[in-house]
């Protein structure tokens, strides 16, 4: 990472998936992939609401975070990340697209391949004991932070995804790709993961 990350002309920071070194190949995942964004779409088909969301969501990703995806090149290697919507218990209306890094194919997932970075994770306790020290506390939520680091080109093909095309509901699913990282995992105690 300190010698491939690196600021690119609009001073945003881009940098590679941090695999494993050395690692399998990634199995072709399509099939699961393609799969679960059917069982996705029939979900989404009895839920107006939800799904709804879920469109309002894509369209951000699809304008700002993502890009349709290039043909693969013979025997090119890449990864399918199943998308899914959750909803934050508090807010009922607030709803928020989960790329599952750590769904299984083969026996393997795509954070089953990337480094574990350290645990940056604050303690509770110590949290709390900081809100004694002074007179005022803040807290901040810092939405789509790691959106701001860009995906290296030669990776983005680790980062693909199905989802319909011009988020149009009636057309076909095609293929698009992450050029940022994605931090959206469903099982945040990984949280130093690729989520």
């Amino acid at each position: 990472m300190e010698i491939h990350c690196k600021r690119n002309e609009e001073g945003s920071w881009v940098s590679p998936l941090p695999f494993r070194t050395p690692r399998d190949r990634l199995p072709d995942n399509r099939v699961m992939a393609l799969k679960r964004a059917r069982i996705l779409n029939k979900t989404l088909a009895k839920n107006p609401c939800k799904q709804e969301h879920f469109h309002i969501y894509m369209q951000g990703i699809l304008e700002k975070h993502a890009e349709l995806a290039p043909p693969l090149q013979p025997n090119e290697e890449c990864w399918y990340l199943p998308i899914f919507g959750v909803y934050h218990p508090k807010k009922p209306s607030k709803l928020r697209v989960v790329f599952d890094s750590s769904a299984k194919f083969e026996n393997t997932s795509l954070n089953d391949v990337l480094l574990c970075g350290p645990d940056l994770t604050n303690s509770l306790v110590g949290v709390l004991l900081r809100f004694r020290k002074d007179v005022i506390g803040v807290v901040a939520d810092i939405e789509q932070m790691f959106f701001g680091f860009i995906v290296a080109e030669e990776d983005r093909n680790y980062l693909r995804f199905l989802w319909h095309r011009d988020n149009d509901p009636d057309k076909e699913l095609v293929e698009y790709r992450m050029c940022e990282h994605v931090l959206e995992i469903h099982h945040l105690q990984q949280l130093p993961h690729m989520v």
